[in-house]
């Protein structure tokens, strides 16, 4: 099983160089321009992808700034989670850095690169197969966390639906993710649900979030003779178009994604398909035992879901010995 999980990751690799190759130049203006900073790395994110597509830029760039002793100042505006004018930086609207920047430590002008597109940065290639779960949770809560109005949502959430370590957490990602993983039929998912319950008696109820209402009404008809809750997303996908793309306020999706990764990482165990929002449960929550129902396809192999389903391939292995 590793040596498939050695394979996918080669092929991520040869599947990026063309378009790694075509924002060299890009990447060069970069870096020069972040050179004049001195000791620190400023960056504006403005893409178009998941919100936790996002978080993973955010997580390399931490790491660059580890590697070669710089203050990162990160920022995200207008994309799928902004205002149409940049006016807003959603990301510290929804994260708290805890370790400002010292003022007088800081150069006189501190040059900022804007960022369209992860090969503009090229950190995926250097640092994706390097991440680890718990050492990636530590490097991110080292400089930043979840604003207090969102941890103040969370708890009050976790009240409201006994969300606890009796709690069995099912996040199922559908409409556009079947391109990215194997699919798996509903009634499959269930009964892989079920199993875990059986496995671990001490869970007392279930805790489901989807994007998908009609997975969500299957799910709760299934027999699994526990009481079930089900997340308080108010903006969910439209028929086959992702949320982030069905026409919701960008702020609300990026903060509702938020809360849904926040209220899976309370939860005591986690049943999921691949998903970056429920990966980043385990991130949230580097003790939480999860358990990924398929692999994502090879061109989508990426971290935190490539080492949470090689860590439970090797799990597998060797409780077969």
């Amino acid at each position: 099983m590793l040596n498939m999980a050695v394979d996918l990751l080669r092929h991520l690799r040869r599947s990026e160089r063309i378009k790694y190759s075509v924002a060299t130049p890009a990447r060069l203006s970069l870096f020069a321009l972040q050179r004049l900073n001195r000791d620190v790395f400023a960056i504006e994110i403005r893409e178009n992808c998941g919100f936790f597509a996002i978080m993973q830029m955010v997580l390399f760039i931490l790491m660059h700034c580890e590697e070669n002793r710089l203050t990162p100042q990160v920022s995200a505006r207008g994309g799928l989670y902004g205002d149409p004018e940049g006016s807003i930086d959603w990301f510290s609207a929804l994260f708290e850095n805890v370790r400002p920047l010292a003022v007088t430590t800081l150069p006189r002008r501190v040059w900022t690169s804007t960022v369209r597109d992860p090969v503009q940065l090229g950190f995926r290639q250097r640092y994706d197969a390097r991440l680890q779960l718990r050492s990636a949770s530590r490097l991110f809560y080292s400089y930043y966390r979840p604003a207090s109005h969102i941890r103040d949502e969370v708890d009050s959430i976790c009240t409201s639906l006994n969300i606890s370590e009796s709690s069995l957490g099912v996040h199922f990602r559908g409409t556009d993710k079947k391109f990215e993983a194997a699919t798996l039929p509903w009634a499959d998912f269930c009964r892989l649900v079920e199993q875990e319950l059986t496995l671990n008696p001490h869970l007392t109820n279930i805790f489901v979030s989807s994007d998908e209402p009609a997975f969500i009404d299957f799910f709760c008809k299934f027999p699994f003779n526990r009481p079930i809750n089900v997340a308080p997303a108010k903006l969910l996908s439209n028929g086959v178009r992702p949320v982030h793309f069905s026409g919701h306020s960008g702020l609300e999706i990026g903060r509702e994604a938020l809360v849904s990764s926040l209220l899976l990482s309370r939860c005591g165990y986690l049943v999921k398909m691949p998903s970056y929002l429920s990966a980043w449960s385990k991130i949230f929550n580097p003790d939480l035992s999860v358990t990924l129902a398929v692999p994502p396809r090879p061109q989508d192999f990426w971290f935190p879901d490539s080492q949470i389903w090689v860590g439970q391939q090797r799990a597998m292995g060797q409780n077969a010995v």
